[in-house]
């Protein structure tokens, strides 16, 4: 698995180009929503969710015609998600990738605020989306208190726009080398951190588009929720469209590396818990 890795990311499987338009602009951070009082009503439904936790969601911007193939972490170029409080997990229905979160179940209290690792669902059957780019149509039902915050911070409340685009294409995905890892995310999970220098999760083939990949090529990778400092430094690897890799990396580029500034990301400070 390590040698897989290796030469999937290191050596672009004999596919690296040095004359490529570089196909990843830029990382984009949404706060998806900020919790309430009332979404932490239910701790033996939700799980412990403290007011005025933002829930973050993490796309790869790409040009036209390029593909997102992996998020990685490797000896030179560690990958990590941290925060100086806890990853909130949803309890009972929660899960490490969006791709096995069940659609019929996301009107269920705070289920939409899961943390997890995607290359492109946000749910089963639903690519993610910003809600900048959602209309209002087919939006998750709320039959209840929860996830009606409408706090200014995070854009459009949930109630008008929910990030989710139905589809039939679902892209799939796979791990390399983070099981362990990526349990910080599992539903019984109090951990603050993901790292990991020799793995990955990925979309083999050609990779994952966005849903309007022929202009606002955005691709969802993670969406994590916090009620304390979010960082991240993140690897990512491209399938341009003659079929060329790329390899963006946070820090320290080696070789034909690309050094991309969002790629490291720190939330400008520790929120205080209070709402609109």
């Amino acid at each position: 698995m390590k040698r897989l890795l290796a030469a999937i990311v290191f050596g672009g499987i004999g596919l690296f180009s040095a004359a490529q338009t570089n196909g990843l602009e830029r990382i984009i951070v949404e706060k998806y929503y900020v919790s309430s009082k009332q979404d932490s009503e239910a701790p033996n439904l939700t799980g412990k969710l403290t007011k005025g936790s933002v829930t973050y969601r993490v796309f790869v911007d790409l040009l036209p015609g390029h593909r997102f193939s992996m998020a990685y972490g490797s000896s030179t170029h560690p990958l990590f998600f941290k925060t100086n409080t806890y990853f909130y997990n949803h309890i009972e229905n929660g899960s490490t990738v969006a791709s096995t979160v069940l659609k019929r179940k996301l009107s269920k209290n705070t289920l939409m605020l899961d943390s997890w690792l995607s290359v492109g669902t946000a749910a089963e059957g639903s690519l993610g989306i910003l809600k900048s780019d959602d209309d209002t149509l087919e939006n998750t039902p709320r039959p209840n208190q929860f996830l009606i915050n409408a706090n200014k911070e995070a854009g459009e409340p949930l109630t008008v726009k929910d990030g989710l685009k139905a589809s039939e294409y679902i892209p799939n995905h796979t791990f390399f080398g983070i099981d362990t890892a990526v349990q910080v995310f599992n539903q019984k999970s109090d951990g603050n951190l993901f790292y990991t220098k020799n793995g990955a999760w990925a979309c083999m083939g050609l990779g994952a588009v966005g849903p309007d990949s022929l202009s606002n090529n955005r691709v969802l990778i993670a969406q994590v929720t916090t009620d304390g400092l979010f960082e991240f430094e993140l690897n990512i690897l491209t399938v341009g469209p003659d079929r060329k890799t790329q390899r963006f990396v946070a820090r320290n580029p080696e070789g034909k590396e690309i050094e991309l500034e969002s790629l490291i990301y720190t939330s400008s400070k520790k929120r205080k818990n209070k709402n609109k």
